[in-house]
């Protein structure tokens, strides 16, 4: 795995959380987020929640890259699990669904926050993004090495520290 720091503006968490963003965002990059990203970002953003996602989503797209954000696996977000199949072919999906035991627990196996790769489905890794003092779980720590064992790739673990 690697990690990285990314910094971000203070401020603009802050017009996250007044819900002055995400919705410019969602317009610039339609081809990205869903309506039900959209959604799931003007319900919680006064929390912050998934601001790091999005931000690091479009970071990636300015690089060059396409991004699925977070739920890329989920039926209910049937374009982003099509194109994540195309990339990851259904044996990577189903690597990824299944259901693991961690320490004594049996549960869903913790997939990272984005699907970020090449437009020519070639290139492709993933992303976890946590904002600074967050960490990863143990089951992330436990299950990201086999994601990149399994469908030899990279896991990036973005730290987002806020500039003041």
């Amino acid at each position: 795995m690697t990690e990285i720091i990314l910094h971000y503006r203070t401020e603009l968490l802050r017009e996250w959380k007044l819900g002055r963003v995400h919705r410019k965002w969602y317009r610039r990059d339609r081809t990205t987020f869903c309506e039900r990203d959209l959604s799931n970002a003007e319900n919680q953003c006064q929390y912050g929640w998934h601001f790091g996602e999005w931000f690091m989503a479009r970071h990636f797209l300015r690089q060059g890259y396409c991004a699925l954000p977070e739920k890329y696996l989920s039926s209910t977000r049937p374009r982003a699990l099509q194109r994540a199949t195309e990339v990851l072919g259904e044996a990577g999906v189903a690597f990824l669904l299944r259901e693991r035991r961690f320490g004594s627990k049996l549960r869903w196996s913790p997939h990272p926050d984005l699907l970020v790769f090449k437009s020519n489905l070639k290139t492709f890794f993933f992303v976890e993004v946590k904002r600074i003092p967050d960490r990863l779980s143990i089951e992330q720590k436990q299950f990201f090495p086999m994601i990149e064992q399994k469908l030899s790739c990279e896991v990036r673990v973005v730290y987002l520290k806020a500039l003041p």
